[in-house]
């Protein structure tokens, strides 16, 4: 009678043939992982952002230290006014020109978010308040600077380590290195100006054109 049952043999040939099939394709998925891996390592992604988008976020950049320079004041009005300024300047970023539609959307996100902020800061009577909302501001802006590589001048990324209740942490932007706290400000309830220059520099943005 012909058996119906598997020779032992074929089958033990054909495991070993399908252990070998499956490493080898296990073999082939990790060395194509690693490929991605090193090119994304070593192949940075070039960003292409024109005059005139470069130019609008340079804009944008200002009005934003006016408004720190208003805060190290003290001065209510003037940062009223430097931030609807920064809400005009936001609302106007051009994004034609730049080369990557991802990007030009989360310039766009980043400037609209900066926008609704700027324009929460001018309704807050409160010093401290406006404060809170030149710190998201601040974390809106340095994200998005870091996302187009913008390289028309050095920004300097600082930290008070005090900001708010005298223990919490927060960020602000500034063309200069030297520490000017606009969290602490020169008219400080508790310190005066005696801690403007609280804080350091955490970082500086500096892309080569």
């Amino acid at each position: 009678m012909l058996s119906l049952l598997p020779n032992p043999d074929m089958m033990r040939s054909f495991a070993a043939i399908a252990v070998m099939v499956f490493l080898a394709a296990c073999s082939g998925g990790k060395q194509a992982d690693k490929e991605v891996a090193l090119r994304g390592e070593t192949e940075p992604v070039t960003v292409s952002v024109d005059g005139a988008s470069e130019s609008s976020i340079t804009r944008l950049l200002a009005a934003y230290y006016q408004l720190k320079d208003a805060l190290v004041e003290y001065d209510t009005a003037a940062a009223n006014i430097a931030a609807t300024s920064l809400s005009t300047a936001s609302d106007s970023i051009r994004t034609e020109g730049i080369s990557d539609s991802a990007l030009a959307t989360t310039l766009k996100n980043f400037a609209g978010s900066i926008a609704t902020e700027a324009v929460a800061l001018v309704s807050k009577k409160d010093l401290v308040e406006k404060k809170r909302s030149f710190s998201m501001i601040s974390e809106n802006m340095y994200t998005m600077l870091q996302a187009v590589q913008y390289n028309e001048a050095i920004v300097y990324h600082q930290m008070c380590p005090m900001a708010f209740n005298d223990n919490e942490v927060a960020f602000w932007l500034s063309n200069d290195r030297e520490i000017v706290n606009p969290y602490l400000g020169k008219r400080h309830p508790k310190y005066a100006s005696g801690m403007l220059h609280c804080g350091e520099v955490k970082d500086s943005l500096a892309f080569s054109k």
